[in-house]
């Protein structure tokens, strides 16, 4: 039980024993029970006694704290002390000569009146007392709140003046709080231009800037204002997050694009052009090559037509991860995207089979003009990871009417994916691009397909092979 609890009840029970021992005396005095002999004469006993018992009930049901309850049966105890007291000492023997009334009732009736008065007057202080104690712990906890906050908080006046810093404050900037009331928020905040300014549904202003310590260090930070009011004053409120982690990485992300960018011009302007040389060379000595040479050739050929297909890929990879194009979704047409794409594989493979089974959707899906990157990487992959001589490729589609999305499977017959493949097949590993996966081409599907909002996934082909399936939601009509 805790100290409170206790208080309450002890003042309960003061209560009612003081209303107890008005009724013994009462009942002494008139050698009667007190209701069988109501009068004017009997009425304040009649009175504190009631008003000790319901005082009683609601001290056990307050919340005042144990100390503050038992002020109530002492502020009780002592009105009656006093006021008996002061009957019968200074004017008992005049009431009797002038009423005939009996000395005890007499004194009876100035212990109620008395006793009345006391708790009325114990009943206001403890509620008052439980009141301010009650805005002492709401401003500690509010103080406590206003410290124990991580960021860096202010309050400062219309004209920019200072009012109050929490600890937060204090620790991050290195100023002690005498140092900074009274100063101008200008004083710790950067001179630097806001960035990022916007007004959020609440009225809140929020945006970026910078703050300064004590030492000379900057420090950026986002800010969220609100005007509130302070001892009854317009203020404003501001919050400062520290966002030197945030900016860092934004940075190091900003010369990650700066450097697939420069890669990018070289796969477009260096290395594909160089190997698209390399291939037209190669079919100029077509004609000159003896047939045990023509092995040779035709591997050069191959190696040349694999390399330029990796710098495409990795071209538009560069321009998905760094941002070089917005990629815009718009309505793309699956079905000349799709046939563009088996069209064109089936002339680079001569000496594979690429099957289409059924027909294609005629639907519109929500991609932009790199999904036909999608479907090459898918079908040379298909195709250049198979250990067969002449390798056949199935592809089909299937449109998910309740679902508002298309199905595109491309099917190998080739060798299949390792168990211990699976899982990074599409470069998710925590090595990214340097996990074990089959290819650059497979990362730069799933990019896409997930910027598409759709999914896509592997599953096995009967009796040999893979599968893999992208799913693609259609375009909104």
């Amino acid at each position: 039980m805790s100290e409170s609890s206790s208080g309450r009840i002890a003042g309960a029970v003061g209560l009612v024993s003081l209303a107890g021992a008005v009724l013994g005396v009462w009942i002494v005095a008139l050698d009667s029970v007190p209701w069988r002999a109501l009068s004017p004469a009997t009425a304040a006993p009649t009175g504190l006694v009631l008003l000790l018992l319901v005082a009683a009930g609601w001290v056990l049901r307050s919340d005042l704290d144990g100390t503050t309850a038992l002020h109530v049966p002492v502020a009780s105890l002592a009105g009656m002390v006093t006021f008996g007291g002061f009957a019968r000492v200074v004017i008992l023997d005049t009431l009797v000569s002038a009423t005939g009334v009996r000395p005890t009732l007499i004194v009876l009736n100035f212990v109620g009146a008395g006793g009345a008065a006391g708790l009325v007057a114990g009943l206001f202080t403890a509620k008052q007392s439980a009141t301010i104690q009650s805005l002492r712990n709401a401003r500690n906890e509010y103080r406590d709140l206003f410290d124990g906050i991580g960021e860096t908080v202010f309050v400062h006046d219309t004209r920019g003046r200072i009012l109050a810093i929490n600890e937060g404050a204090v620790d991050r900037l290195g100023y002690g709080p005498p140092s900074l009331r009274g100063r101008s928020i200008d004083d710790v905040v950067g001179n630097g231009e806001a960035r990022g300014r916007y007004v959020t549904d609440d009225d809140r202003i929020v945006y970026e800037t910078v703050q300064l310590t004590a030492d000379g260090e900057v420090i950026p930070v986002e800010v969220s204002a609100s005007v509130v009011r302070y001892h009854g004053a317009p203020a404003v409120l501001s919050v400062a997050r520290d966002i030197s982690e945030r900016r860092a990485s934004e940075n190091e992300l900003e010369r990650a694009r700066d450097q697939l960018r420069a890669l990018n011009r070289v796969l477009r302007h260096d290395i594909r052009n160089d190997m698209q040389i390399v291939t037209g060379l190669a079919d100029l000595l077509d004609e000159h090559v003896d047939e045990p040479g023509r092995e040779y050739l035709d591997t050069i050929t191959a190696t040349g037509e694999h390399v330029v297909e990796l710098t495409r890929s990795s071209r538009e990879l560069a321009r998905t991860v760094a941002g070089e194009t917005e990629l815009p979704l718009e309505p793309v047409s699956l079905a000349e995207t799709l046939q563009g794409e088996l069209d064109r594989r089936r002339k680079a493979f001569d000496h594979a089979t690429l099957a289409l089974d059924g027909e294609i959707p005629d639907v519109r899906v929500q991609a932009n003009d790199l999904l036909a990157s999608v479907f090459r990487n898918l079908l040379n992959n298909a195709v250049q990871h198979n250990d067969r001589e002449e390798p056949t490729v199935t592809v089909s589609a299937d449109l998910l009417r309740g679902d508002h999305r298309v199905r595109v499977r491309v099917a190998d017959d080739g060798p299949g994916i390792p168990a211990e493949l699976e899982g990074d097949v599409f470069g998710k590993g925590e090595k990214g691009l340097e996990s074990a996966g089959t290819g650059l081409g497979l990362y730069l599907v799933d990019s896409l397909v997930d910027h598409y909002g759709g999914e896509v996934w592997i599953e096995e082909n009967e009796p040999r092979g893979t599968v893999v399936v992208v799913e693609l939601p259609l375009a909104e009509t």
